[in-house]
């Protein structure tokens, strides 16, 4: 990969610093999130509100500081850190210049990354992560910065990348169908579903929310 590739465009700044302080956030305006229970009807909201969300945007866009409760998808720059040897931060960037570089060896762009926008991530035998920056193709012939959306899972030398689009605009995504998450697996039938009723084009169509009847591993499964 030639090195002009993999520097970052200095058309537009590197906001590393910032970065850096939204990974490591402080101790004052951190939130801390609670292990939510099937039994509270709040987490179920915010489960099924975040449920809606996620898939929504294919799981690129969340609105974090809505919910109170953990779920085991989360954003990379406001979570713990998940390594021993580096930041937050520094995970964003390598996973995001490693993206970047597998794309422009297969399609032969010559993308150079700018600025990071945010970062979504879970643990799946591996690290899988959905990244939205801003990036420039050099290979254009008038080269400006635009917002990239990459899914990308990796461990190790095994990777896969799944998405890696420009960010679509909302009318696009308009047409992406959210199906209602698997139900939570609960003791008490007789306690009743949750109806939510969904924002955007599908208001008027509502989910509506067992607790009961899923088995556990079909749960932990996940979005």
């Amino acid at each position: 990969m030639v090195d002009s590739v993999l520097m970052e465009d200095n058309c537009r700044p590197l906001k590393i610093s910032k970065l850096q302080e939204a990974c490591e956030g402080s101790k004052s305006s951190s939130k801390q999130l609670k292990l939510g229970k099937v039994e509270d009807d709040e987490y179920l909201r915010q489960y099924l509100l975040f449920h809606y969300e996620f898939h929504k945007s294919e799981g690129f866009t969340v609105d974090w500081g809505q919910y109170d409760y953990m779920f085991h998808i989360r954003s990379l720059e406001i979570s713990p850190p998940i390594s021993d040897t580096r930041t937050n931060a520094e995970v964003i960037h390598d996973v995001t210049l490693f993206a970047i570089e597998k794309h422009n060896e297969a399609h032969g762009t010559k993308l150079v990354f700018v600025e990071h926008v945010s970062a979504n991530f879970k643990f799946a035998n591996g690290l899988l992560c959905w990244l939205t920056f801003w990036a420039t193709d050099m290979a254009s012939s008038t080269p400006e910065s635009k917002i990239y959306q990459v899914k990308v899972w990796r461990r190790g030398k095994e990777f896969k990348i799944p998405i890696f689009r420009i960010k679509p605009k909302d009318e696009e995504m308009d047409s992406v169908e959210v199906e209602p998450p698997t139900p939570m697996p609960y003791g008490d039938y007789d306690k009743p579903p949750v109806v939510f009723v969904r924002a955007g084009p599908e208001d008027s169509v509502p989910f509506v929310f067992d607790r009961s009847g899923a088995l556990l591993d079909d749960y932990r499964s996940g979005l």
